[in-house]
């Protein structure tokens, strides 16, 4: 008795902070700061801030009444869109995986691959690192986590791996690539440097970035699929039995084709994003009718398809909760006037560096600065008028200042308790944030040196 006792209360001290306290404590960390920070503000040409024009202005306080009132307003012009997305999405999933065909596609995979199907994991990582290089597949990132989530059974490995094989690709892929239209080619406009201009080292970069997070997932997987006890302790018995009815046999007509119509459309809304400038709405616009066609492949009634589309969408209820919630945090930067003030006062040390250490100045600064601005654009019309000219005399060349920028952006997307994206995944997924760290500090280690290193070799070059 006293040993389940034991094994009961250590499984409560394994499972780490909930995702719910975690953001709980972060806003109350951001309100005490609000009281401590100077308030502040740069002028702006529209959404640019105007490098220079930096000034203090009387310290304002927020009281919590003032806060509350305007979440709704923040989360409505932060996720509005996003939340329609999210539920059509969750609703065309419950469709989708009610027929059980990406289980049976995924079961087939790995008895087909047997002892190399470890191999899916860098097709997989490229693949969304792809995805994410576009920007269009980082606030949607979290619509993979079922499937990350179904790949993470059959390797019979943890539900922290389904997160990271999901976030880690898109936002490595985001954080370094030469064609984001939300940080590199908006920051390169800003800069008045050539659209898509110093594509040769981001892409090489991007490149042995995905194959490190690769090759880390296969050890890690590998690893938790070597201790049986891993799997039972991470899913349930019955999502467990779920994989084992499984069987790997040949798909029938329809299932293909609701296989091909799943992934084709996510890949057409990828390509199409850039090409076609579908955003995220647009999405949202395209798997309603996904949803309900593959209902209809599947030989569901009208009546059933609604009623998986239903029980899909109720799923994503706890995921928009929670972005409402972390919208807090945004209200009190915003309103208490310190969101410019930490920008200003971390970029006054960059002044005293030489130019290679300034360019990884540049990196850090940025990468702590995405810790309170999560949205990648809106960190680029605020950071870049002030980098573009910093680095001109520090004597960096801008096109370096544009790639700290985008390097710190990313960087902490993943790490960052703030990480509105990465809480909701977690939340989703039921992993904790100690579970989190466990995984991704060790490869984002590497990755930060293979930052710097890049870095370095850039302004000896005079990366342009």
């Amino acid at each position: 008795m006293k040993t389940a006792e034991k094994q009961a209360s250590r499984g409560k001290a394994d499972k780490g902070l909930s995702m719910w306290l975690v953001i709980m404590i972060v806003i109350a960390a951001v309100y005490v700061l609000s009281f401590i920070i100077p308030s502040g503000s740069y002028q702006r040409d529209g959404n640019i801030a105007i490098p220079g024009s930096y000034a203090p202005v009387d310290k304002v306080y927020l009281m919590p009444w003032e806060v509350i009132l305007q979440i709704g307003q923040q989360t409505f012009s932060s996720f509005g869109a996003l939340f329609i997305t999210i539920l059509i999405m969750g609703g065309m999933m419950g469709v989708v995986n009610s027929t059980k065909v990406i289980d049976r596609c995924l079961t087939n995979l790995v008895h087909k691959l047997k002892d190399k199907y470890f191999l899916i994991i860098p097709a997989f990582i490229f693949a969304m690192g792809f995805f994410g290089s576009l920007g269009s597949m980082i606030s949607t990132a979290i619509l993979f986590i079922p499937l990350g989530l179904s790949l993470a059974k059959q390797m019979k490995v943890d539900r922290t791996f389904s997160v990271g094989l999901i976030m880690l690709g898109s936002y490595t892929g985001f954080m370094t690539s030469p064609v984001n239209t939300l940080t590199t080619i908006l920051g390169q406009d800003i800069a008045g440097l050539t659209p898509y201009s110093g594509a040769g080292l981001r892409t090489v970069v991007t490149i042995i970035d995905l194959a490190i997070v690769s090759i880390y997932l296969i050890w890690y997987a590998k690893k938790k699929a070597a201790d049986p006890s891993v799997f039972e302790n991470a899913f349930s018995p019955e999502e467990r039995e779920e994989e084992y009815e499984l069987k790997a046999d040949k798909l029938k007509w329809n299932e293909v084709a609701i296989l091909c119509l799943f992934f084709g459309s996510f890949l057409f809304f990828a390509v199409g994003g850039p090409a076609f400038g579908f955003n995220t709405l647009t999405l949202g616009s395209i798997m309603l009718p996904v949803g309900l066609i593959c209902g209809v492949m599947a030989r569901y009634d009208l009546d059933t398809i609604m009623e998986y589309f239903v029980k899909g969408a109720q799923g994503m209820i706890s995921v928009i909760l929670f972005m409402i919630l972390a919208s807090t945090m945004s209200v009190i930067l915003n309103n208490s006037l310190i969101l410019d003030s930490i920008v200003y006062y971390l970029s006054i040390p960059l002044d005293y560096l030489s130019n290679t250490l300034a360019a990884i100045g540049m990196f850090i600064v940025n990468a702590i600065i995405n810790i309170f601005i999560n949205s990648g654009s809106g960190q680029t019309s605020v950071m870049m008028p002030i980098m573009a000219p910093l680095a001109d005399v520090l004597g960096v060349t801008r096109q370096m200042a544009l790639l700290c920028l985008q390097y710190g952006d990313g960087f902490t997307n993943l790490l960052a308790p703030t990480s509105v994206n990465l809480l909701a995944c977690l939340a989703l997924a039921k992993v904790s944030m100690k579970e989190w760290y466990k995984l991704v500090v060790p490869v984002y280690t590497i990755i930060f040196f293979v930052l710097c290193a890049s870095i370095f070799v850039g302004t000896a070059i005079g990366y342009h």
